[in-house]
């Protein structure tokens, strides 16, 4: 009934994901992380007997703890891999700023000296 209730669960958010990335909620860049993480969600929740012998092989008497184990290394990688991918960010925007300010004053000083000229 618990596989039961798991598969349930992971299938849902499987689900969830794939309405999400056809709605375009979530971009096709991060779309395959998470369908690949909902994936192995399903195949985790449906070979949990698996999962407990693997956990007693590594040394891990208690199944649970090698899931949230592996569930915090993967959070703690996303969000590694989030704060790199904002930082980026924050380098392009910090970059468009500084050329747009460039841009801003070209164009000052070109609008200053077409105001003395008498038009054509």
């Amino acid at each position: 009934m618990n596989q039961f209730v798991a598969i349930l669960i992971t299938v849902f958010f499987l689900g969830l994901i794939i309405y999400f990335t056809v709605t375009h909620k979530l971009k096709d860049r991060y779309a395959f992380l998470w369908l690949v993480t909902a994936a192995a969600g399903v195949l985790a929740a449906a070979c949990i007997p698996l999962l407990n012998r693997f956990a007693l092989w590594i040394g891990i008497a208690y199944m649970p703890t090698f899931v949230f184990l592996v569930t915090i290394i993967f959070i703690l990688a996303l969000l590694v891999r989030q704060t790199i991918s904002l930082s980026k960010q924050a380098d392009k925007i910090k970059t468009l700023t500084q050329e747009f300010a460039v841009m801003e004053k070209r164009l000052l000083e070109l609008v200053r000296k077409t105001e003395g000229r008498e038009p054509l």
